[in-house]
C-alpha cells in the first residue's frame, strides 16, 4: 500500500491580509454614508418645497344675514346689498333678472384693488384693477364653491359657505 501524499499548506491570505488585496466597500455602507444621506434629505426637502409652492391657495367666503366674510375678514351689512369692513373695504351686490353683479374696493396686502363680477348661468366672470394693472378671471362652479382661473394662469379655490352663489369681486389668492 502506498502512503498518502503529504499535505501542503497553501498560504492564501484571507480578508485583506495581503497588501495586494483591495477591499471594496459594501453597498450598504456607501448608502449610509453622510454625503449620500444629506443628498437624499436635500432632494426630499426640495420636492416638498415645490409641492408647497405649486399648491393651489384656498380662500373661504361666507355670505349670510350677518354679512360677508372673506378669508376671516368680516364686512358688515349696511343695507340694500351694501357691505363695509372696518379697514375700509366695501362691497355692493345688485341682483337683477339678467343675473347678479357685484363690485368691490379694498386694500389687499397693501395694494389697492377694485373688482367687478357678473354671475351667469355657467359661472362668474370678473375683472380687477390691482395697483393700476388690469386682470381678469373666470370662475367655474364646483361642489365647494368656485374654482377661479386668472388671466395670467394662476388659480385659487374659493370655498363658499352660507349662500352658494355668493359673488367674489375680490382678487383673492394674489
Amino acid at each position: 500500500m502506498a502512503e498518502p501524499p503529504e499535505r501542503q499548506d497553501l498560504s492564501i491570505p484571507l480578508g485583506g491580509l495581503s497588501r495586494h488585496v483591495v477591499r471594496r466597500r459594501r453597498m450598504r455602507r456607501t448608502l449610509l454614508s453622510w454625503p449620500v444621506l444629506a443628498a437624499i434629505v436635500g432632494a426630499g426637502a426640495a420636492l416638498a418645497g415645490v409641492l408647497l409652492a405649486t399648491a393651489e391657495p384656498r380662500v373661504e367666503v361666507r355670505l349670510d344675514a350677518a354679512g360677508y366674510q372673506i378669508d376671516g375678514e368680516r364686512l358688515g351689512v349696511r343695507g340694500a346689498g351694501t357691505y363695509e369692513g372696518p379697514g375700509g373695504a366695501a362691497l355692493v351686490i345688485v341682483r337683477r333678472a339678467q343675473g347678479t353683479v357685484a363690485g368691490a374696493s379694498a386694500l389687499l396686502d397693501g395694494r389697492h384693488m377694485t373688482g367687478r363680477c357678473e354671475l351667469g348661468a355657467d359661472g362668474e366672470s370678473c375683472s380687477f384693477t390691482l395697483d393700476g394693472g388690469a386682470l381678469t378671471a373666470s370662475d367655474e362652479r364646483t361642489s365647494y364653491g368656485w374654482h377661479r382661473r386668472y388671466s395670467d394662469g394662476r388659480t385659487v379655490a374659493i370655498l363658499l359657505t352660507g349662500e352658494r352663489d355668493a359673488p367674489v369681486p375680490f382678487a383673492v389668492g394674489r
